[in-house]
């Protein structure tokens, strides 16, 4: 028997193009998913989180089959709401969908009943997602630096699914890389690589830095490495909120410094949409028709 035209499968968990979804907006990515799904036929509920607070746990939004949270769901501030409406209405959420769960909403989800799915949990998204943030690193990098980035020294912190990407766009646009990592096995691939590798104990030139880019969510640029960067250095901070640098020691000292959440939203909404959308139960496929180089 084939499977119904109308209904997708993914890990055991049919969405029939009946059920409402209801998208909480946090950026760009979740105003084109909701006109990805209403193009293959879906009705879509959004509510735009950046107009004022979440909706109240009465309002029609939360009678949606499919609730899809931002990536990550630590951009929704009030968790607490959340957790209340979602509880709510456990009867008729089938799906809530998102990125980088808190361990408590988890822990809510599964007490209600409510089935969840982690899209970051599968690797191809996460390093899609990774070439996303990369690209959005290098732009926020171009309006911070008072120089070029070709021939600047720049230090990258971190060489996971974030750090490797930005480290090698980096490189490719000439700039001379070294790479701070914790574990053995980043250093290794970060050596293999040919990036000057360092561990976090070791003697890093942070002195001779033009930029310091952080992927690491610890607080790994603390003080005694900020009093080392030269007047021109600046900082930029990507890891989780409320990230791994000292920012107000930053301000302090005159060094220009941002924390950059949420830059595949910013700078490619379109296809961070469609990449998140390919790991989604809706059967969402990207166009066959794209130009091959």
């Amino acid at each position: 028997m084939e499977q119904d035209e109308k209904t997708f499968t993914k890990d055991g968990m049919q969405i029939s193009k009946d059920t409402v979804i209801g998208i909480l907006v946090v950026d760009g990515r979740q105003t084109y998913m909701a006109q990805l799904l209403e193009e293959k036929g879906y009705r879509v509920l959004t509510w735009d989180t950046r107009e004022g607070q979440m909706p109240s746990c009465k309002d029609s939004f939360w009678d949606a089959g499919v609730i899809i949270l931002p990536v990550p769901v630590s951009r929704i501030r009030d968790r607490e709401k959340l957790e209340l409406c979602l509880a709510s209405h456990r009867d008729t959420i089938r799906l809530c969908i998102g990125g980088v769960f808190p361990e408590a909403l988890v822990t809510m989800l599964e007490e209600c009943g409510i089935p969840w799915m982690d899209v970051l949990e599968q690797s191809e998204v996460a390093w899609k997602n990774a070439i996303a943030t990369a690209e959005g690193c290098v732009a926020e990098l171009s309006h911070l630096m008072p120089v070029n980035i070709e021939d600047s020294n720049i230090i990258v912190m971190g060489f996971g699914k974030c750090g490797k990407p930005i480290a090698e766009k980096l490189y490719c646009m000439g700039a001379h890389v070294s790479v701070v990592a914790r574990s053995e096995k980043a250093l290794s691939m970060a050596h293999y690589f040919g990036f000057m590798d360092y561990p976090m104990d070791a003697a890093i030139p942070y002195d001779e830095a033009d930029a310091v880019i952080n992927t690491i969510p610890a607080p790994v640029i603390t003080k005694k490495e900020i009093d080392q960067l030269s007047e021109d250095a600046v900082v930029l901070d990507i890891a989780s909120a409320p990230g791994g640098c000292d920012g107000e020691y930053c301000r302090q000292k005159g060094i220009p410094y941002k924390l950059a959440l949420g830059l595949p939203g910013l700078y490619s909404p379109k296809t961070s949409a469609e990449i998140l959308l390919e790991a989604m139960p809706f059967g969402y496929k990207p166009r066959p028709d794209k130009w091959k180089s």
